[in-house]
């Protein structure tokens, strides 16, 4: 049964919530053990929506949406489970097939009408969020949140703990999802069957720079933060931003990431950021996909002005990015916390997350949108594929002291609108 509540005010309200778990039990004393990089992102959540139109989800009922989720948690029971410590204090994931929750809430507006905000960080009150802890045993790693809106049109909202898994991994779990849905017979292959694949013998990294130790947060893995954070987002073509910044031979991301960094760059002013973290796709992307944490995570250092600098010798220096992976997996310990989004300024190229390939009724979302919880103080920018191949989405957590200074220099730059 579902506990009715309503709470707060605006278009989107009502409160239901219950649980969903998998069909099948898992066996007796499963359990799985996270790495260091898993761990590193212990304090971090992936929160993400997907709204499909009216014509696609009208006579979707909530046993339609729910029932496909059994199938995909019996292919991926750790998803259900929840988090114990060893003695040692490292913390290890219980396969007990405690499920995860289900929240149903309603949208006054049209999907049409809610599309029409060109900030699309308003999605954020789309998703139902709880971070993990302080009762570890009884903190689920995922929240599902489905928003009906006036037209029949639908949202779904996921919260995902990131320690269970990279932007890849939400995704693969999503287009589960979508193929269960579809009729179809889905596989999702274990962790533990995969090799590491980020391991780099070779790598000359002795100190990660894309991680920051923080105080011991105990059982409750919410991410300190001495700063007010605040985002907005706005769209770009590729073409338009490589016809307007032009720099030979290098992608559209090392581009955008060059930009902005010499925005913040000058509104920090002597504070200006030397050091920044990219996050993107391994280039030897897994096939098939699995829930794991395998994202590259580089760091950037010039010993340059970055205010004063070309775009040609900013963008030349990210191309250079050391992948710390390995030495992350290695640095983190049973009981240390970590951030890694907002340690420094940090990149995150999610551009090629298939995000769109979800289909409900044959039909791609009308809009996908995903961002962090959990940003530290240096802030982050997430690069997002939009529904038109050739369009980003660019996703921007700073301060609140400086977001307006932020889209000002923007503006200035030709990077937005004035109406951004």
């Amino acid at each position: 049964m579902g506990l009715v509540q309503e709470e707060g005010s605006g278009p989107v309200h009502g409160f239901r919530l219950s649980t969903v778990s998998a069909s099948l039990p898992s066996e007796t004393g499963t359990t799985h053990e996270p790495t260091g990089l898993d761990l590193a992102m212990k304090l971090h959540y992936l929160k993400t929506v997907y709204i499909y139109s009216a014509e696609t989800a009208r006579d979707l009922t909530v046993m339609d949406v729910k029932g496909p989720l059994f199938s995909v948690f019996d292919q991926i029971p750790c998803i259900i489970g929840r988090f114990r410590r060893h003695e040692s204090g490292r913390p290890y994931l219980k396969c007990n097939d405690c499920g995860t929750r289900f929240v149903e809430r309603h949208c006054d507006l049209t999907v049409e009408e809610w599309l029409r905000v060109p900030d699309r960080s308003v999605d954020e009150s789309l998703v139902y969020h709880q971070p993990v802890g302080p009762d570890l045993a009884f903190s689920p790693l995922l929240y599902i949140q489905m928003t009906r809106f006036s037209c029949g049109g639908l949202a779904l909202g996921l919260s995902w703990a990131h320690i269970m898994g990279d932007p890849f991994s939400l995704s693969h779990f999503f287009n589960l999802w979508a193929q269960a849905f579809a009729g179809e017979n889905i596989y999702s292959p274990k962790t533990s069957d995969l090799q590491r694949v980020f391991q780099n013998p070779t790598s000359t990294v002795k100190q990660p720079d894309s991680i920051k130790r923080v105080d011991p947060v105990g059982d409750l893995w919410v991410a300190p933060n001495n700063s007010k954070m605040t985002t907005f987002s706005f769209n770009l073509t590729v073409n338009d931003l490589k016809s307007n910044f032009p720099v030979n031979g290098d992608g559209e991301f090392e581009i955008l990431t060059g930009i902005i960094w010499k925005c913040v760059a000058t509104v920090r002013g002597e504070s200006a950021p030397v050091t920044i973290t990219v996050i993107r796709s391994d280039p030897k992307k897994l096939k098939p996909r699995a829930v794991r944490n395998g994202q590259m995570i580089s760091s950037v250092h010039v010993d340059f002005s970055v205010v004063e600098a070309s775009l040609e010798e900013i963008v030349k220096s990210i191309g250079e990015a050391k992948d710390e992976r390995v030495v992350i997996d290695e640095i983190v310990d049973d009981v240390s916390d970590f951030i890694v989004y907002g340690a420094n300024l940090t990149f995150v190229d999610m551009s090629e997350v298939d995000f769109y390939e979800a289909k409900v009724m044959g039909k791609s979302p009308e809009s996908v949108y995903c961002n962090v919880q959990g940003i530290g103080d240096d802030g982050a920018v997430v690069v997002l594929p939009g529904v038109v191949e050739e369009e980003r989405v660019v996703t921007v957590t700073l301060p609140v002291d400086e977001i307006e200074k932020v889209k000002w220099e923007m503006k200035k730059c030709g990077l937005i609108t004035p109406l951004v």
